[in-house]
């Protein structure tokens, strides 16, 4: 599935903080671990130095990975980073990038958070993992950095293409899968033009249980598969934090979603949504570009 992950680094301890989740991905996909680094454009006179920098990280990634059939490159190019990310995907048959959401200036990126990684999340036709910077550092006695997928849908097409990649994910690594709907209350819409006499109670438990079957049936079509799956569906009005709640409730660590979804007052915009997730979320978040698969 993983056969080549690029794995951005600008020279900064903040980005390579994405090390350790190329590292236990590339060993259990038996991948290639690209390290990639953007130096800026014109004559490298401290070309010595990029190289000193990724040597140094590639010593440590083969120890940590021996034993695997993963192997380790390296690959240093000039000019502006995101644009460079792109053209590496699309020459070199990259399956997935790994990077830090935040760069060497410690400044959030992209439109989602700053500078460069909302261009490439959006451009590249491959997942995209960003990992935040976490409060709280992954416990050393944790053995596997992913136990438990989260795949939040929005009962879109667009948000079930990242089914096929949690699945893939969930087959390989061995671990569980648990998908999630937010049935949307409808007492928040009666300032646009619902009724003061309609019983809110029982249309929000009726749109509830719309939203369970829906996640029945595609449990059990993910269940067929061999995939040890699970399903989960709350009544809210913000997505984002109900996406969060069921990643505490749960203990996953791991969030897989689409950039786009559906928008309307019975469902919910992904892409807004999986930029709330991004921001202020605790765990890595997989980004499927949707209208690329």
């Amino acid at each position: 599935m993983f056969e080549r992950i690029l794995l951005p680094l600008d020279g900064s301890e903040l980005a390579e903080i994405s090390i350790p989740y190329g590292e236990e991905l590339a060993a259990d996909f038996g991948s290639e671990l690209i390290l990639y680094h953007s130096r800026a454009p014109g004559p490298d006179e401290l070309k010595h130095v990029h190289e000193g920098y990724l040597d140094r990280l590639v010593g440590g990634i083969r120890q940590n990975i021996q034993g695997s059939n993963a192997k380790v490159s390296l690959k240093i190019q000039a000019g502006e980073p995101a644009d460079n990310i792109c053209s590496v995907v699309n020459k070199n048959n990259i399956d997935l990038i790994i990077m830090a959401s935040v760069g060497a200036s410690g400044i959030k990126m992209g439109k989602m958070l700053g500078s460069g990684t909302d261009h490439v999340c959006h451009t590249v036709p491959i997942p995209v993992l960003l990992i935040r910077p976490r409060v709280n550092p992954v416990p050393k006695n944790k053995k596997r950095l992913f136990t438990q997928l989260l795949v939040p849908l929005d009962g879109s097409d667009l948000s079930k293409k990242a089914l096929p990649v949690a699945e893939k994910l969930s087959s390989a690594l061995k671990v569980p899968v648990t998908i999630f709907e937010m049935a949307t209350m409808l007492h928040q819409y009666i300032a646009y033009g619902y009724g003061p006499f309609i019983d809110y109670a029982k249309m929000d438990a009726a749109e509830k249980k719309e939203v369970e079957e829906e996640l029945r049936v595609l449990n059990e079509e993910i269940r067929q598969k061999g995939i040890d799956v699970d399903s989960i569906v709350t009544l809210g009005s913000d997505a984002a934090i109900e996406i969060e709640k069921v990643t505490e409730t749960i203990g996953a660590d791991l969030i897989i979603m689409t950039t786009h979804g559906r928008s309307g007052l019975d469902r919910w915009l992904m892409g807004s949504v999986a930029e709330k997730v991004l921001r202020y979320g605790r765990v890595p978040l997989l980004l499927v570009n949707a209208r690329a698969v």
